[in-house]
Order: C-alpha cells, then structure tokens, then sequence
C-alpha cells in the first residue's frame, strides 16, 4: 500500500504527526509520501490585508507539485490518501482531476467551502473551496473514508466537517478536545491515523505481534527497520502462541525436541495450535527424536494423538541425524515470513525464545527445514510410533 499525506495551509511535511506517521507506516514495510507544497507566508499576508495576493498556495500550483508523486505511482497498487485540513479538500481535487482510484481516505479536520473564522485562511483557501464536486464519482473513486474531528477545532465548524462526511458517506470520528488536531504538545503522534491505515493494509503476524507489544510496553520495537528480532521469556510463549495461531494466514513449520519435559499437550498454546491446523490445514510438526524411548513418555504420546486429530502433518526425525547440520534443533517457521526459535539449558529447560523476520535468519532456517525433513519420517497413525521405536532403539 502507498499512504500520500497532504499537509494543510501554511503546513509543511515536517509539522505535528504527519512525520511520525510517515515513519511509522515505512515500518511496517509500506511506502509513504508527504509532498511540500508552496504556501503563503502567514505575516506577509496578515499585513498586506484581506485583498492580498495570493502567489503561492494556489490550487494549480498544488496539483502541478502533486503531478510529480503521482508519477511515483505503480500500476495495481493500492492508495491511501491523508489529508490534514486543507488537505482534505485538496485531495478530492485531486482525485477528481486525474480520475485516481483509491484504495481509501482518511480526512482530519475537513471542510469543502469558506470557514469564516480567520480571514487569513480564507484568503489563502479561496482556490480550494467547492461544494459541488461529482461527490457520486468521487465516492467510486473512494469507496472508504474517514473523518476525523474534534468538538473544538478553533478553526473549522463541526458543520463543515459533518457536511464533508455526509457528502462523501465517510465513518465521522468524534474525537474530544483535541483542537484543530495539530497541536505538537498534544500530537506529535495520532496513534488514531495510524491505527486505521493500519487496516487497509495485510501485516504479516510478526509485525501484527510486534505492533501490539509497542502498544502494551509503550515501546518501539520496529523503529526504522523492517526487520527485527524479539526475545521472550519463555513465560510469555503462551500469550504470544495464542496471538500467533489465532493470526497465522497460510502455514506452519514447526519442530519438537522429544527430551523437552517442560510442556503440556492440553496447554493454551497447543490447543491454539490445533485450531490452526483445523482452519488453515497446513501445519507441519517434527518431532525431533532425541531418544527413541522418549516416544513411551504418555504426555508425548498424547501430544501425538491430538495433532494428527486435528491434521497437523506428523513427522518423526532421530536428532542424531541432524544435530551436525541443524545448529537450533527446536525452531519453527511461520507464514513463510519469520522465524521462532527455542534454547534449552543441560536439563532441557527452555531458557529463550528468540523471534526474528531477518532475510539471513529465515534463509538459513529454511535450509535446516529442508535438512529435517530429507531425514524425516512421515506418521499418520500410532501403529508407525512403535515400529520407529523397534528400528532405532
């Protein structure tokens, strides 16, 4: 998805949250662009008067600055389109113009004509301002919109932003006290904005997880990178389980140390597991065989049970055959997009569990995947547990 941010009159692409959002949005792997365009100089027009000409912050000149993003634009991509104020009008201009097919629009602080409060602005708006646009085209060319708005803009009436909603059938967002939604004290980020671009784009699960870890710890996890690696304590592999499986779209790889004595076939996560497979029916579970007496163990053999019930794909691997090649014997691989993996200590406690979207990590894991199971056995019933044990013991 490409996310265009339209600043508002006498803005910038650097003032209150449209940067940050900017930053955000590239986080998670998306392009985002926030074109300069010309505007006045507030004290030159304040003492020049209401008659001052207005050379810069014109409509024709904000759509021949546009012309230059739009020619950035990718056939088949999807485009989200933000404006800010002025931006809001500018951008069904825009649309409208060059006939351009968004994907949808977030709209803060709107309006369509005159506001009639400061007279500055609307000396340096009288372009923009139409009330008559083919909002029934305009609705086609953007078939989801929102507005947001505040019950004390200084600026803008709540009239214009419900008329502008109304025209559009955009979702009106009441938001409280929040002025003219650019004040830098207030907002110098709009977690709001960012949550609903948010849904107009797939995240994989691993930058959905690291999302909801930011909004829980108040911390940036992803800050400029698109990859990234997590460490967890292994306390926390159950909440983190239950958010995986519930998001996992396509498939899942996963391995199983049998000298494991720290886990429980009935536990939320394994439950969650199974659910998955049921909905998605591409699971994959090696059990990587440290010894073949392991396979006696009845919360082993239990496991077993209940994943070939629910479809998981069932293999058996001696760790034997693979401890030379394979340097973490206890991983998983999920969506094809990033990477778990499991350290134990000498008593075969887990002691980290280590999550990562790096190319060279998810490179590497997918050749031990292919490793294990050149060496794997495939089991679709329990008879074929007892005839492993009898050929390796």
């Amino acid at each position: 998805m490409k996310f265009v941010i339209c600043h508002g009159a006498f803005g910038n692409p650097n003032e209150h949250w449209l940067p940050k959002l900017k930053e955000k949005l590239e986080s998670f792997g998306q392009t985002a662009e926030i074109p300069r365009f010309p505007v006045e100089d507030w004290e030159r027009i304040t003492n020049l008067g209401i008659k001052a000409a207005v050379n810069k912050q014109t409509l024709q000149n904000w759509l021949n600055v546009f012309k230059k993003t739009r020619k950035n634009f990718k056939k088949g991509e999807g485009l989200c389109f933000i404006g800010h104020s002025l931006g809001a009008v500018f951008i069904l201009h825009a649309v409208n113009y060059y006939n351009i097919q968004l994907d949808s629009a977030i709209f803060v602080s709107p309006f369509l004509d005159r506001l009639n409060n400061q007279w500055q602005f609307d000396v340096v708006n009288k372009s923009f301002y139409k009330t008559d646009f083919d909002f029934e085209k305009l609705k086609k060319l953007i078939p989801i919109s929102y507005v947001l708005y505040s019950d004390n803009d200084p600026y803008v009436a709540k009239s214009h932003a419900t008329l502008f909603a109304k025209a559009l059938d955009s979702s009106f967002i009441f938001i409280k006290q929040a002025g003219h939604l650019s004040n830098p004290q207030q907002l110098s980020e709009f977690p709001l904005v960012l949550e609903l671009c948010k849904t107009r784009i797939a995240l994989p699960v691993y930058e959905k997880f690291i999302s909801q870890r930011s909004k829980l710890f108040s911390v940036d996890y992803i800050g400029n990178k698109t990859e990234e690696v997590i460490y967890l304590n292994p306390k926390d592999v159950f909440g983190y389980g239950k958010f995986q499986f519930r998001n996992l779209a396509k498939s899942g790889f996963c391995t199983f140390i049998t000298s494991n004595n720290d886990f429980d076939p009935e536990s939320v996560y394994m439950i969650e597991a199974r659910k998955t497979a049921e909905r998605i029916k591409n699971i994959t579970r090696v059990f990587i065989i440290s010894h073949p007496s392991d396979l006696k163990r009845n919360e082993l053999l239990k496991q077993i049970e209940l994943d070939l019930k629910a479809g998981i794909k069932i293999y058996f691997c001696p760790l034997e055959s693979v401890i030379k090649k394979v340097k973490e014997p206890d991983f998983g691989i999920w969506d094809d997009d990033y990477v778990c993996y499991v350290s134990f200590d000498k008593n075969n406690v887990a002691t980290e569990v280590r999550l990562s979207s790096r190319k060279t990590d998810l490179k590497t894991t997918f050749k031990w995947k292919k490793i294990v199971l050149d060496k794997s056995f495939r089991i679709t019933n329990a008879n074929q547990i007892n005839d492993f044990i009898k050929k390796h013991s």
